[in-house]
């Protein structure tokens, strides 16, 4: 019994030690990530906005169902109620096109937001019934959500590169 009592008391100590002796957490990690990776997540989230509005786009244009719409206009529909959240205060002073209107007007933002999840909502439910008129209404609600979103949050793009 004496042993058990040492063998957890050593195990105790041990870990005590190893969590104080462990080095302070990076930026990323058990905190989450840092403000420059959030940055890079919603800059990569937005391109896959863009590449799923035209494929829904195309795919609805071209085919003579939309049932097998449902999944990205549902993924754009979740990636559109979750993306405020990489919008947070750390990340204002992290080079982006981010306007800091965003920063500003956060529940306008995020309401804006919502306009996008519901417009998504609504092409993955328009898809899952294979209702192409519906889809269809859906699909330029939800890029009218984009564009006025980006209209009041985000700076163009910068020009391109003069050629010499």
């Amino acid at each position: 019994m004496r042993t058990a009592r040492i063998a957890a008391a050593a195990a105790l100590a041990l870990t005590v030690w190893g969590v104080a002796a462990a080095p302070a957490p990076a930026e990323t990690g058990l905190f989450g990530p840092s403000a420059e990776e959030q940055v890079r997540l919603r800059q990569a989230g937005m391109g896959m906005v863009l590449t799923s509005v035209t494929l829904l786009r195309g795919g609805s244009a071209n085919a003579p169902s939309v049932k097998n719409l449902e999944f990205p206009a549902q993924n754009l529909a979740n990636w559109a109620r979750t993306m405020p959240a990489l919008f947070g205060p750390a990340t204002r002073d992290v080079p982006s096109r981010a306007l800091p209107a965003v920063f500003e007007n956060q529940a306008d933002f995020a309401a804006r937001a919502a306009l996008l999840a519901d417009g998504a909502q609504a092409m993955a439910d328009a898809a899952k019934a294979d209702d192409s008129q519906a889809f269809a209404a859906a699909l330029a609600s939800t890029r009218a959500s984009c564009k006025g979103c980006h209209d009041s949050y985000q700076a163009p793009p910068p020009p391109p590169p003069k050629a010499d």
